[in-house]
């Protein structure tokens, strides 16, 4: 079963424990990072680090519908829903993309609802097919941060810090990952680029968000090294121009 990576935000300790426990009581596996304010979940946030985001509106410091505002900058497709005793935010609501509003007192119904509209998103995202131990598993591409051949298996290393290992060659995988984040780099490693948070020449190797490292062969890191420049340009290039069209 996909698990959902669900982003946490009420500045009310009481409410941020008892949303915790309506996720937990669902039939949908989540893995849920719990934030006290905006200000602290938008310190160190990356795009496609959540499949769901629970937002509080009024909180202390920046509010809920800024750092709504902040996230669609650079991330316009993940489901967002306000949690709120005040429906007088819906207009800003509908212009930023959010998906529900959740009236306190939260029931179990509607964060069940919730979860398995986000679930559906999810499995609507583009993905590789893999059999691991005998059965089907398709896991989102935009979850993936990199991939090591050893020998005649393959491990996904994907955002959390989860590992899948199942039977292949990265040669008979690539066609399904046509996507300009992912680079080759190594014989037996294919990046995702999205994930890479720096580069080291000495070392030859690419470091993670995870804090792993893959390497890059000695002949290639020239090009690996222009690739990731020119993603984090072309991200920047969006990320200006989103910021130019935001409301």
């Amino acid at each position: 079963m996909e698990t959902l990576r669900i982003a946490l935000c009420e500045d009310d300790p009481d409410e941020r424990q008892y949303l915790l426990s309506l996720i937990q009581s669902c039939a949908v596996a989540a893995q849920v990072s719990m934030f006290e304010n905006g200000d602290a979940f938008l310190t160190g946030y990356q795009a496609d680090q959540f499949d769901l985001i629970l937002m509080d509106i009024y909180m202390s410091g920046i509010s809920g519908v800024d750092v709504v505002r902040q996230i669609r900058i650079s991330e316009k497709q993940v489901p967002i829903a306000f949690v709120t005793s005040s429906q007088d935010y819906a207009l800003d609501g509908y212009r930023l993309h959010v998906s529900r509003y959740l009236e306190k007192p939260v029931s179990r119904e509607a964060m069940e609802e919730l979860l398995l509209f986000a679930k559906e998103q999810l499995s609507q995202q583009p993905g590789i097919t893999l059999l691991s131990y005998g059965k089907p598993l398709i896991i989102p591409v935009r979850n993936l941060s990199y991939i090591e051949q050893n020998a005649h298996y393959l491990m996904f290393y994907l955002s959390g810090g989860q590992m899948i290992k199942s039977k292949g060659k990265l040669d008979d995988l690539m066609p399904q990952l046509d996507d300009p984040s992912f680079f080759r780099c190594h014989k037996s490693y294919l990046v995702n680029l999205a994930y890479v948070t720096g580069i080291d020449q000495e070392m030859m190797v690419f470091y993670m968000k995870e804090g792993n490292t893959v390497y890059i062969r000695r002949d290639l890191f020239k090009k690996a090294k222009n690739a990731w420049e020119l993603w984090l340009y072309n991200m920047a290039r969006k990320k200006g121009a989103s910021q130019n069209e935001a409301p």
